[in-house]
């Protein structure tokens, strides 16, 4: 047998070393570049061959930034448009791009693909650019075109006899058929400026005047006699005229629809009614030595927020009367709020006071017509009434505020910086310390008081509280489930204070103890609060008083 001859082992060793040295250097290359964009890869003369996916993405967002800058002359006739391309929808799909850049080659048969990869060393191959329009951006874009002119639309006006038509009248617009494809096809020529070819178009009314027409004979007939509109109790009636004069129309959706005018529905209503009643809240007082709960009202008004919408919907389904709503406002204190809180009776515990008993009240005693009873009358009548909900404090300086001539207080005693003196309000320390012991056998939580520097016969020793603005003042919280209705009453030579609501805790000064602190006496008394089951608690109150003579401790 012959052997092969060298010539034709040469002849198919070469070929063949050639192709696995191809193969080799492929297979490492396309190893290396895994993850980055191929070799030789454009996107729109950008070259991001060998880019890794973060760069390639940033080149890709310039090329659509530059794409939507792009100016596009649009040629309709014998006058050409500049419009940026971007206000024209055009715009580049930034993933797809990216996406395609990164795939260049991939289609390529696997058996070809060394060769492709061979050519890519010296040619260079364009990655699609993947190009979309939003069409209403770009039927808004054609129509901003300087020859644009929008169409009208028929609409309905109150007219002497009855609802009229205006008639619509033809638009004029650049013809967006075909320009979509233009425009996605220039972009990806490359080609600048992109260069459209349109024409201008009458763009016609969405609506007919027939069918406007149509519309306002169905409404003229409907409102012939008028219509009746019912408000809670009450009525109104409106003749045709009136009712036409609310009424006109909108294009929607090629279809025309009949509105109505809510301010001028409003107006007419609020004149035809009788006048809006103001929300009042619920009120608790004493009438006979009986609490009495004036019951709370709902404000009224004309009308609730849809009423023009009832109309509207009444004349077009052929009806001519509609019951509406009224606006209704709720008061912020209503009678079932008021019940609830259970203010029935006088409560607290029974003690006694300059030999009288203090039954569930607390009385203080002083002579008759001097300047300061008339101060103490005064604050009694303004904190009359006053009532504190669970949970809430009282402070006579919040509801009194500042004593003035103004509001019918006159000068007379006080003491200041341990001085006698003479001020407008003054005495008014005894309605406080009536309060406080009030407050006290009521079992209250007392939060802020302050005791008089010097003992007065008046007051009970240890057990009083002065006044000033905006301090010394006396407040208390109601740390009870029930309201507290606040009531005084006076006469020539007392003041009393009786709280009302319903009995739930007596309280009783269980002790009394001085000590000396310089030269004043320190007064400490024990209150001992019993509460609803027997549970007891206790707490202590003071008051410093100077030695005769002395102006401090």
């Amino acid at each position: 047998m012959r052997r092969p001859s060298l010539r034709l082992s040469l002849g198919l060793g070469i070929p063949l070393l050639a192709i696995i040295v191809l193969l080799a250097a492929w297979a490492v290359d396309t190893s290396k570049a895994e993850g980055k964009v191929p070799r030789n890869v454009t996107v729109a003369g950008r070259d991001v061959g060998g880019m890794e996916q973060a760069k390639l993405a940033r080149v890709v967002g310039d090329v659509a930034r530059y794409y939507e800058s792009l100016p596009v002359q649009v040629k309709t006739g014998e006058k050409t448009y500049r419009i940026a391309a971007g206000r024209l929808g055009l715009h580049l799909d930034e993933a797809a791009t990216a996406r395609s850049a990164m795939d260049v080659g991939k289609d390529t048969t696997a058996i070809l693909r060394p060769f492709e990869w061979l050519g890519s060393l010296v040619a260079e191959r364009k990655a699609s650019l993947r190009f979309s329009v939003d069409d209403d951006a770009l039927a808004e874009g054609l129509r901003s075109l300087e020859r644009s002119v929008e169409p009208v639309e028929p609409t309905l006006v109150p007219g002497s006899t009855g609802l009229a038509i205006v008639s619509g009248s033809p638009g004029r617009t650049v013809d967006p058929e075909g320009v979509r494809e233009q425009l996605v096809e220039r972009a990806n020529s490359g080609d600048t400026p992109i260069v459209l070819h349109a024409e201008v178009v009458a763009d016609a009314p969405s609506v007919t005047d027939a069918q406007a027409q149509a519309l306002a004979d169905r409404v003229n007939t409907t409102t012939a006699n008028g219509m009746k509109v019912t408000a809670g109790t009450e009525q109104a009636s409106f003749d045709a005229r009136t009712v036409r004069s609310w009424l006109g129309s909108k294009v929607v959706d090629g279809k025309i629809d009949l509105t109505i005018d809510a301010r001028a529905v409003t107006a007419a209503l609020t004149k035809a009614l009788p006048p809006a009643t103001t929300a009042r809240d619920a009120s608790i007082t004493l009438v006979d030595n009986t609490v009495k709960i004036t019951p709370s009202v709902e404000g009224r008004e004309c009308c609730g927020s849809d009423t023009a919408d009832r109309i509207l919907a009444a004349i077009d389904s052929g009806k001519s009367d509609v019951t509406v709503d009224l606006k209704v406002t709720k008061p912020s204190f209503t009678t079932e709020a008021a019940k609830k809180l259970g203010i029935k009776e006088p409560v607290g515990s029974v003690t006694e006071w300059k030999g009288q008993p203090q039954v569930r009240s607390f009385t203080t005693y002083y002579d008759c017509c001097a300047p300061r009873v008339t101060n103490i009358h005064r604050m009694a009548d303004q904190v009359r009434g006053t009532l504190v909900k669970p949970g809430e404090k009282f402070s006579i300086n919040a509801v009194v505020g500042k004593r003035t001539r103004e509001k019918g207080y006159v000068e007379a005693g006080a003491i200041a910086n341990g001085e006698h003196v003479q001020e407008v309000g003054g005495g008014v320390s005894q309605f406080a310390t009536t309060m406080f012991n009030a407050a006290y056998f009521a079992g209250l939580q007392i939060d802020t008081y302050q005791a008089h520097s010097e003992h007065f016969d008046r007051y009970p020793r240890g057990r009083e509280a002065t006044m000033g603005y905006p301090a010394p003042d006396l407040a208390w919280t109601n740390n009870t489930p029930y309201g507290i209705l606040v009531w005084t009453s006076y006469t020539d030579t007392s003041i009393t204070i009786t709280l009302w609501s319903t009995q739930w805790a007596t309280a009783q000064q269980t002790g009394s103890t001085d000590s000396r602190a310089g030269r004043c006496t320190v007064v400490t008394t024990e209150r001992t609060v019993t509460y609803p089951g027997g549970k007891t608690s206790k707490d202590h109150f003071t008051a410093r008083y100077r030695d005769e003579g002395a102006t401090s401790c």
